[in-house]
């Protein structure tokens, strides 16, 4: 290969020598074309984002303002973070709701024995109660045994409410208590508060896992028949009327109970949808 610099053997002229072609035009490309460092077509082809030569929207987004500090291209428009995985939800307290329908389908029996027995017999003596074998009788009338399912019942109820509590929290971070954890348990007993207090605890749970269009059960109406059911407690009061009050109160507290159920079955299925199960 011959050197440019020399004289080429058929006496071609030098590259860039006066006279050659190339000397005459050592840009190959036209005036005209935007390859050519002197085309009007150079230039960039938005000036107004870098330069802020032009007005326009553009320039007023870009043009730094007075006494703020010139950011970076590179630092105007940080990578969006990625969200951090969220922890693992606990395991659905599907074993505390089966136990907490056990214990209310338990107190509801004993009411419904405890008014049966009186309908037949008219006593609540010791004479009218159930033999159960082995020399023991059981009165469903008797405050004991009132008092025993009921509490079972009580802190069957309670357990699952705390523990579905914990799920929720879990599930939804951004859910709202109107009360604090204590009062899953405070809230039965404390004196006027046992009238409301139950009834926001019940409703802010099921409302942190269960979506608007899939709520079935009505609490209010739950609720009411709930306290309703409280009559038989008034039956010392009205003893006239203990068989008509007891009535009453059996009927609310059937229906309170079916309606308990939904709301507990509900609830657990929703937990276990959340949960992939």
């Amino acid at each position: 290969m011959s050197d440019p610099r020399t004289p080429h053997q058929n006496g071609a002229a030098r590259w860039a020598e006066p006279g050659s072609p190339q000397g005459r035009q050592p840009y190959p490309e036209q005036l005209g074309s935007p390859a050519h460092p002197q085309s009007p077509y150079a230039e960039p082809q938005y000036p107004e984002h870098y330069s802020g030569a032009r007005t326009g929207q553009h320039t007023a987004q870009h043009t730094p303002v007075a006494g703020q500090p010139r950011v970076p291209v590179d630092q105007a428009y940080p990578p969006a973070r990625r969200r951090a995985p969220g922890k693992p939800l606990p395991e659905p307290p599907a074993g505390l709701a089966v136990g907490t329908i056990v214990a209310a389908c338990c107190m509801l029996f004993v009411e419904l024995a405890g008014l049966a027995i009186l309908l037949v017999t008219g006593d609540r003596g010791e004479s009218a109660g159930i033999d159960v074998g082995l020399g023991l009788r059981v009165d469903p009338n008797g405050g004991t045994v009132t008092v025993l399912f009921g509490l079972a019942a009580y802190v069957a109820a309670c357990v699952w409410l705390q523990a579905s509590r914990t799920f929720a929290e879990a599930a939804d971070p951004a859910a709202r208590f109107a009360h604090g954890r204590a009062w899953t348990w405070l809230g039965w007993l404390v004196p006027v508060a046992f009238l409301w207090v139950p009834y926001q605890v019940v409703r802010d749970i099921r409302g942190a896992v269960v979506p608007g269009g899939q709520r079935r059960v009505a609490l209010g109406l739950w609720w009411t028949l709930w306290l309703l059911s409280g009559l038989h407690v008034l039956t010392s009061i009205w003893v006239d009327a203990e068989v008509i009050a007891r009535s009453v109160a059996a009927v609310a507290l059937t229906i309170a109970f079916i309606y308990w159920v939904r709301i507990v079955r509900e609830t657990t299925r929703a937990q276990e949808q959340l949960a992939g199960f």
